[in-house]
């Protein structure tokens, strides 16, 4: 006696192609989207290791420099502990030349706390007359864990070593060094840990305590940082681009496979079988298929990773990652590609339980629409255009995103029903012009746009998917390189990060840089700020920015200020005007700037509607945001790097090099994933449409018999082949570029998408070539086959 479970699985023999066809494309899909997410997590989690393996927990570190005979005190440590966006302060005491035991030594004086242990990597707690030295230095002085050294005639045990092969480094506890070397009070420097995203500030505050400290931002990693995260939400939707081809694909595996289990499906409910069975059976089976296909795309996934993932990484130039496989990361990922694959699953399981035994021959009718269609559509309609509506109004991308992709899945929902009307009035009209081969064509194709709708559905989201990402990616790159031609107006650009530099500051560093050989020219620009303006009839606000007037040809004067013109417009200001600024918070009155020009230049205002001079006295109030420097290299900029570690130079020419880097990784990653996108799904498609023939070949024969050549059942077969690729490319590009046009107008209307019309239409090509070629030698076959006798089929 077999329970339901078991009739399913044996029913499987029915659909032997279908099923394996269905777990191959499941493995592949798995294996790809293993591969690429683990990889991003795994790039990630890498980067994460390599950060906090430089800095532990460490946000800042300042002090003096070691050229400088000064020192940190307790009052200065107390007043950086006593800011509210401080978690913890520790302070380090340092000599980099003592001689132990005749071996110079870099010597450091820590406490025990988690920041001090994070930074420079110890575990165990140093007590009064212990020291941990490098292992280079253990070697070196040919000692072990337990022994004795002797710095200055005091005796330290030795009671662990740390990894450093590089240079000869100890570390004892800081109250022992604090007593050794009083006069170097509290530290040389300071650990600094700080609330998320208060850095810069906490740095400012720092660096205007004293002229003299060295504030450094551990931020070095920042655009590394940046290229990851990109990276990582990149792979993301390109997962759910995979699963979603996926789970279309398996719709019309699925399809095939109950076509071919209609008949036991049919004796089943005939005999009693309930609608609960029927859909135990359905999902028992499905779930088989996907269950099987997820375990070997994990392993096939695991395995290329293992053996293959290096190669691709040093080929395409991107970020290292972690040589173990996260075996906890790929189960999650695994699990979660079920979970979405199951959904299709659910929607097959639940039309295949609530169809009634008559109904199951009339799985061909043709699409009707219906006045619950035309309500349940326009509903749907109005809130998708609300939404997109109100994303415009607030700039909201979420409600932007729902909105395109609601309207777009609207529309290719109501794509079957535009075809066949298309269809019906075509006929009459093809029949006089093309002959009656092309009108039997046309005919025959009517009642299997239903039957065929998630083949076609798979290729529409390739061609949507295919053109999303190659419009976006050719935008991007052609944003990013617009955008750096813009910031770097030389050749070397810098950034502050702090504020503690404003007007005098600013130009005294600027003729420091213009003195240096090889400098041929430097300006800089402040940050904005918002101001308050004094117009007689009332206050209004600016955002003011400094900069080099020198730089600008519509003026050789450094005093005074000028204007937007539509900001000039707005508020009646001429030539000549003083503007008052106040600041009504601290209740101040600033020097009045003085109206040298209105100009609408877009260079110079582009968030800002005034600029000033760094001369100008109000310029004191505004902190150095860029500067701008007409040299070859950063390397002739390092004594100024050395004084001001927060200032951070690039040239353009590795901006430029460094955007090329990311969109050669992004486009190999897309390009990869869009190639067995492609051949799957073109696979899969054809396999489809050949199925739906081979179970028609009855009817082609029957037309044979009236008549039809055999030339013309080949032209007929190639014909309704071509035209559902056709219609499924057409439309897949018509609303690619509508989504695509629609989604990033919404999200943000001055972007500009540029549509790779190149890649499209040579994919396009491929797969009306696979088409062509599979279905000529399909009709083929078919034509050239006796007509006798019908009965075998």
């Amino acid at each position: 006696m077999f329970n339901l479970r078991t009739i399913a699985l044996k029913l499987f023999r029915a659909g032997k192609t279908q099923v394996i066809t269905s777990v191959i494309t499941v493995a592949i899909a798995i294996a790809l989207v293993v591969m690429i997410c683990t990889y991003g997590f795994s790039a990630k989690a890498k980067l994460d290791a390599d950060i906090y393996e430089l800095y532990g927990d460490s946000d800042i570190e300042f002090g003096f420099d070691m050229e400088v005979e000064s020192y940190l005190d307790a009052e200065l440590l107390d007043k950086v502990e006593n800011l509210a966006e401080i978690k913890s302060v520790a302070p380090v005491l340092l000599d980099p030349m003592v001689y132990l035991e005749g071996v110079d030594v870099h010597l450091l004086g820590v406490n025990n706390d988690q920041l001090t242990k994070s930074r420079f990597h110890f575990s165990q707690d140093i007590h009064h007359n212990e020291i941990i030295v490098s292992d280079r230095l253990l070697q070196t002085l040919e000692k072990s864990t337990g022994d004795q050294l002797s710095i200055e005639n005091r005796k330290f045990t030795i009671v662990d070593t740390l990894p450093v092969e590089e240079f000869n480094i100890a570390y004892i506890s800081h109250p022992d060094m604090k007593a050794m070397y009083p006069h170097m009070g509290e530290g040389k420097f300071a650990l600094v840990q700080t609330i998320p995203d208060f850095e810069e500030m906490v740095g400012t505050t720092i660096a205007k305590m004293d002229e003299r400290l060295r504030v450094d931002l551990l931020n070095e990693s920042e655009f590394v940082q940046e290229n990851i995260e990109s990276l990582l939400v990149f792979i993301i939707v390109l997962t759910l681009f995979v699963l979603l081809i996926t789970g279309t694909l398996l719709l019309s595996n699925f399809r095939i496979i109950f076509t071919k289990l209609q008949t036991q499906f049919m004796r089943l409910r005939a005999i009693g079988a309930t609608m609960k069975q029927i859909a135990i059976i359905v999902f028992t089976q499905l779930t088989a298929i996907i269950v099987i296909g997820i375990v070997m795309g994990t392993f096939i996934g695991i395995t290329m990773m293992k053996f293959g993932l290096n190669t691709v990484i040093q080929l395409l130039d991107l970020p290292p990652i972690e040589t173990r496989i996260p075996l906890m990361t790929v189960g999650g990922i695994a699990l979660s590609s079920f979970l979405v694959l199951q959904l299709f699953v659910v929607w097959q399981v639940w039309k295949c339980s609530k169809i009634l035994p008559m109904q199951m021959k009339q799985q061909e009718k043709r699409a009707v629409w219906t006045k619950t269609k035309s309500l349940i559509s326009g509903g749907i309609a109005i809130v998708a255009i609300l939404l997109l509506l109100i994303g415009y109004q607030v700039n909201g991308p979420i409600q932007s995103l729902i909105g395109t992709a609601v309207l777009t899945a609207l529309l290719i929902y109501l794509l079957p029903y535009a075809f066949q009307l298309l269809l019906k009035h075509s006929l009459l009209l093809s029949r006089k012009i093309l002959g009656k081969n092309m009108y039997l064509a046309l005919q025959q194709l009517m009642p299997q746009i239903r039957k065929n709708k998630t083949a076609i559905l798979t290729v529409i989201s390739l061609m949507v998917i295919l053109v999303f990402c190659t419009t976006t990616m050719k935008s991007i790159a052609s944003s990013g390189e617009n955008f750096i031609e813009e910031q770097f107006q030389t050749e070397v650009y810098g950034t502050y990060d702090l504020a503690d530099i404003t007007g005098k500051q600013t130009l005294e560093m600027l003729a420091d840089i213009k003195s240096l050989e090889g400098v041929q020219n430097v300006y800089a620009n402040s940050e904005i700020l918002s101001l308050e303006i004094d117009l007689s009839d009332k206050i209004t606000y600016a955002d003011i920015r400094a900069t080099n007037f020198s730089q600008l040809e519509e003026t050789t004067l450094t005093m005074g200020a000028i204007v937007k013109a539509s900001f000039a417009k707005k508020y009646q200001i001429k030539i000549g005007d003083q503007l008052p600024i106040l600041d009504s918070i601290y209740n101040k009155k600033y020097e009045s700037i003085v109206v040298h020009a209105i100009s609408n230049d877009e260079n110079l205002f582009r968030y800002n509607d005034i600029i000033v001079d760094w001369s100008s006295p109000i310029a004191n109030l505004l902190a150095l945001d860029e500067v701008f420097v007409d040299a070859d290299n950063t390397d002739i900029l390092q004594p100024i790097i050395n004084k001001r570690p927060a200032l951070h130079f690039t040239t353009k020419t590795a901006a430029l090099k460094e955007e090329e880097k990311m969109y050669q990784q992004r486009f190999a990653l897309i390009t990869g994933t869009l190639v067995i996108l492609m051949m799957a799904s073109t696979f899969g498609v054809l396999q489809t449409l050949s199925n739906t023939i081979l179970q028609r070949k009855r009817d082609y024969r029957i037309k044979r018999l009236l008549g039809l050549t055999e030339n013309g059942m080949m032209f007929v077969i190639m014909l309704q082949s071509l035209t559902f690729i056709l219609y499924g490319v057409i439309s897949g590009l018509t609303f690619g570029i509508f989504f695509t046009k629609l989604f990033w107008l919404a999200l943000d209307p001055t972007t500009h998408t540029l549509v790779d019309m190149v890649a499209i239409l040579f994919t396009a090509s491929i797969i009306l070539l696979l088409t062509l070629i599979s279905f000529s030698v399909q009709g083929y076959i078919m034509s050239r086959r006796p007509l006798q006798p019908l009965s075998e089929d």
